[in-house]
């Protein structure tokens, strides 16, 4: 009777644990039933029990599907437990208008995830992108590539040695020996971030920009492809490939569309000429303007070095076609024994030597001062002797570097010392509305013309240490720029 009865209800108690033991396992795991790599279709199909785990090894036409991921392959093991897929030939795998090709592959079904130990090809409507090896995760459409890699677009190529690809937005993250070609320039670096649908670019480490008219150095570097401007920090050169010119600073700001730049923080202008700094401008921040004509604004703590020509000011502005240059601000100009100041200067430079020098006053400007001249005698034993020109305006003419004449109008005073075989012979002072001052092929004095109103005076050289020998404002300086190292173009 006992029997009968856990027969009887024994059997029925055993068939309902099953069937709630079923269903617990369908509620808690229907989500992992849903992510199993399923078998579509082979040729040859075998299965064996490797180290506890079911293995199936299918081969011919091999087709397998995960959701909307689909895999194609000559032959692949499937491994039940791992819920993974290695997969062999002619590897294919589709997702939605993603298609990745490569010849050897594992898919890895809990992670989505597929690793290619071969060359592959990863193809969508936005890019074609190709590497020695790669990885793909088809959740997050993140593609990993490593090894000859290059991602091509209609509007962009970028090789390098490793690359992020991110399909949802179109951002590549490329690393070594990177370039990136667009149509508005080329990039090279050791780090690329190109974010297409932003129309950004950001590069760091040996970053090179090359686009139609400039090459662009730096530390780090960004483009914004759409508004063709880059901005660029740390060791900051740009070279005008139309012309020898070349130009540093630490931060640069350039605009391709307008061929203009900024460039500040220990600016540098070098033009380049038979393999030499014919001319060099150091400033604060530097204006570039490419159009024509082609000139540059240097501000604040300005230097300029041409050969034997140096100046210091607080603006200055080179005009490249025609070869001159504006100063401003307490300019002061040194030439070979020259030192002119005055509130404006204005200097010609023609075929790369100095043919003329203007120094204005400009009265209506607070702090005006007279154009001053002073000469520095070369002969050391009368070191202490400076000739002085002094007046509203100063014109200075050189021929072949020497001063031929000296045109001084407004209020023109001049002290000149004599000299007789090489021994002091007394002074000249001279004043007029105009004085013209001309000089031999050895920049020695010969004549001197006053125009209106003239005064002379000679003090003899026995007498010369009982007179001022200084016009009002006479202030020789010490403070000539230095011939910077010429950096490394």
């Amino acid at each position: 009777m006992k029997t009968n009865i856990l027969n009887r209800y024994g059997s029925s108690i055993l068939f309902n644990l099953l069937i709630l033991s079923a269903l617990f396992n369908l509620a808690g795991k229907s989500a992992i039933a849903q992510d199993k790599i399923e078998l579509k279709n082979a040729k040859e199909l075998t299965g064996r029990i490797v180290d506890g785990q079911s293995i199936r090894e299918a081969k011919g036409d091999v087709e397998f599907v995960q959701g909307n991921v689909k895999v194609f392959c000559n032959s692949a093991i499937q491994y039940m437990t791992t819920n993974r897929v290695e997969l062999t030939g002619n590897v294919r795998i589709y997702q939605d208008t993603l298609t990745l090709f490569t010849d050897k592959a594992v898919y890895y079904g809990d992670e989505r995830r597929a690793v290619c130990n071969g060359a592959v090809t990863l193809k969508d409507p936005n890019a074609t992108l190709r590497s020695d090896n790669g990885v793909y995760t088809f959740n997050d459409a993140k593609a990993f590539f490593k090894g000859d890699v290059i991602i091509v677009n209609p509007d962009y190529r970028i090789t390098s040695d490793e690359l992020i690809y991110l399909r949802n937005s179109e951002e590549s993250y490329a690393t070594g020996n990177v370039i990136v070609t667009t149509d508005s320039a080329t990039i090279r670096a050791d780090k690329i971030d190109f974010l297409k649908r932003e129309g950004r670019t950001f590069a760091r480490s040996n970053v090179i920009i090359e686009s139609d008219s400039t090459i662009i150095k730096a530390d780090t570097a960004t483009n914004y492809s759409n508004e063709r401007r880059s901005v660029a920090t740390g060791n900051v050169s740009i070279n005008s490939v139309n012309n020898n010119t070349v130009a540093y600073a630490d931060r640069l700001e350039n605009f391709e569309r307008d061929r203009f730049t900024k460039l500040t923080s220990n600016a540098m202008l070098i033009q380049i000429e038979d393999n030499r700094d014919t001319l060099m401008i150091n400033c604060d921040t530097m204006l570039a303007v490419r159009t024509y004509p082609e000139s540059y604004v240097a501000l604040s703590n300005v230097e300029i070095i041409r050969d034997n020509f140096f100046s210091k000011c607080g603006e200055a502005k080179y005009f490249k076609e025609v070869e001159t240059i504006s100063l401003n601000r307490q300019p002061i100009v040194w030439q070979d024994n020259l030192q002119l100041t005055g509130d404006s200067i204005y200097a010609e430079l023609p075929g790369k030597k100095l043919q003329s020098i203007y120094a204005k006053r400009i009265s209506e400007m607070q702090g005006s001062a007279e154009s001053f001249a002073i000469s520095k005698n070369a002969d050391s034993n009368f070191a202490v002797r400076f000739d002085q020109i002094s007046g509203n305006e100063i014109a200075i003419r050189f021929d072949d570097d020497k001063i031929s004449n000296i045109d001084v109008t407004g209020n023109a005073r001049s002290i000149y010392f004599m000299y007789e075989q090489d021994r002091g012979n007394g002074l000249n002072r001279i004043e007029g509305n105009e004085l013209i001052i001309y000089f031999d092929t050895e920049e020695k004095l010969s004549k001197i013309k006053v125009i209106s109103d003239p005064k002379g005076e000679y003090v003899p050289e026995s007498l010369i240490q009982t007179v001022n020998r200084s016009l009002p404002g006479f202030l020789p300086r010490d403070d000539k720029p230095l011939r910077r190292v010429l950096k490394e173009m």
